[in-house]
């Protein structure tokens, strides 16, 4: 069976930063590894336990994000990040090329995107399954008959997401066609956009599931029986089109690299520039695991 794991790399890269900087740990040239360590550690054991057959990373574009010519106040800009946090981003993206896995963005657009592309290509190219993992609800809009996601639970571990339990297990309670909708009523807070002002997060995929749509929403809003809820409604209408644009995956952007089915299929690295890397890092234990 042709199993790929699709790694939403800084997503997982900063959960890692904050679970392993507690157990500080440097390399022999007193460099911190302890978010590559974690990383790696991350990975190694979901390939191990979904018996991935391939490995690919989805990376931010470099030329920022065209979300941003819909909503400048897309994804506002952070408080500066901790002075070891990037140093340690860029050597987790050189341990994922020494362990021979695929690497991909798509340009112009976030990661999200590009693991939307590489779940299609994957999928049209004959993989029995695609994994999806992030902590991105975004992602919960891509379950499919072959395509799951894996979202990290506290402590460890991951909790996974067919399009059934997207239904009856996700916050929205919402079949993954329908994510989108929700988010352009009550928003994502951590994009940095608010959806329909007054329509909170029960409400929202209470709507959609009940219209089953955006579309159907706005045609039958003389359906919705409170006043106060169709006024904030019809007020918030552009709002709520405006966040949905946001809040859809451009499953069709351009991959960079084009996509390779044979690539990052995992144990076709290079054993001994592997090792050697890991050595310098001070992480020669990652080799048995």
């Amino acid at each position: 069976m042709r199993r790929l794991l699709v790694v939403d790399f800084a997503n997982i890269a900063h959960r890692a930063y904050f679970a392993g900087r507690g157990r500080p740990q440097t390399a022999p040239d007193g460099r911190p590894v302890f978010l590559v360590a974690t990383f790696l550690r991350f990975l190694l054991t979901r390939i191990r336990e979904e018996q991935a057959t391939h490995v690919a990373l989805a990376f931010e574009s470099t030329t920022g994000s065209r979300r941003r010519d819909i909503d400048p106040a897309y994804k506002p800009r952070k408080a500066t990040d901790p002075d070891d946090l990037l140093p340690q981003l860029r050597d987790a993206n050189i341990g994922a090329g020494r362990m021979g896995w695929a690497r991909y963005r798509a340009e112009g657009w976030e990661a999200d995107d590009a693991m939307g592309a590489i779940a299609d290509a994957a999928v049209a190219t004959g993989f029995d399954e695609v994994l999806l993992f992030t902590a991105d609800q975004d992602l919960l809009g891509m379950a499919a008959e072959r395509v799951a996601v894996l979202r990290p639970k506290p402590g460890g571990g991951v909790d996974r997401f067919a399009p059934a339990d997207v239904v009856a297990r996700s916050a929205y309670r919402v079949t993954p066609a329908q994510v989108a909708d929700v988010k352009a009523l009550i928003g994502d807070s951590t994009d940095g956009y608010g959806g329909v002002r007054g329509i909170g997060p029960e409400a929202g995929p209470e709507l959609i599931r009940r219209f089953g749509s955006l579309d159907a929403l706005y045609e039958r809003i003389d359906e919705v029986e409170s006043a106060s809820m169709r006024t904030r409604l019809l007020e918030g209408r552009a709002d709520a089109y405006r966040c949905r644009d946001l809040a859809t995956l451009r499953r069709g952007a351009a991959l960079s690299p084009a996509f390779d089915a044979e690539a990052g299929r995992v144990g076709a690295h290079d054993p001994e520039r592997l090792a050697a890397w890991l050595t310098a890092m001070g992480l020669p234990e990652l080799l048995r695991a």
